[in-house]
């Protein structure tokens, strides 16, 4: 039987600068599975390194018997491919420990290279099947957090999909600056030969 995993993202700190030129614009993203589509936060624009969304995503599926993961991603808004920025798997077995199935925790992040930087805190709530409010929790903790080379790996593709990405717009600009001067060259050289024939028409004339 399925439950609801109602995931609140409140705010994350400290997190690692991508933007070459002015300040991240992150936004979270939440799953149970990695193969399956992430739900995402708003997203909050020239935040940097703090930001705050205090909403709540439900993720309606969640079986305790098959999910065991929460897998959390950061990531900075682009107008191609974003570019992620941290990411945390989180095992669930200690939501499920807690009093009312829920808590409220800071989780340590990590950066795409697998250093830790920068923290996030949820609150992570198990509904049953026709409950419709989470319990309030006791407390703010220390959440536990676990390595995950798939996760890892799920952020690294992402990296590179940013990085192609960018590749492929800055060939484009040069692609588009060298025909933009090829034009500029040819028009020049049109000039040119059309100065040439005017002052060899003028001679002819002069001669005569």
């Amino acid at each position: 039987m399925t439950h609801t995993l109602k995931v609140t993202v409140h705010e994350a700190n400290h997190l690692e600068d991508v933007e070459r030129f002015g300040k991240n614009d992150p936004y979270a993203q939440v799953s149970l599975n990695l193969k399956d589509k992430f739900i995402k936060t708003k997203t909050v624009k020239n935040a940097g390194k703090e930001a705050a969304w205090n909403q709540t995503l439900d993720l309606v599926n969640y079986n305790p018997q098959e999910h065991k993961e929460l897998y959390v991603d950061i990531l900075d808004e682009e107008t191609g491919f974003d570019e992620p920025i941290a990411f945390v798997t989180i095992p669930l077995h200690q939501v499920l420990a807690s009093p009312g199935h829920v808590t409220r925790a800071r989780f340590n992040l990590r950066t795409v290279s697998g250093k830790e930087k920068g923290e996030i805190l949820l609150t992570i709530a198990v509904l049953a099947p026709g409950q419709t409010e989470a319990a309030h929790p006791q407390s703010e903790v220390r959440g536990i957090v676990e390595e995950s080379s798939e996760h890892q790996a799920h952020i690294k593709s992402l990296k590179r999909k940013e990085s192609a990405g960018d590749a492929g717009t800055a060939a484009l600009l040069i692609g588009a600056a060298l025909g933009a001067k090829a034009l500029h060259d040819a028009s020049k050289d049109k000039a040119k030969v059309e100065r040439e024939a005017q002052e060899k028409a003028k001679a002819e004339n002069r001669e005569y």
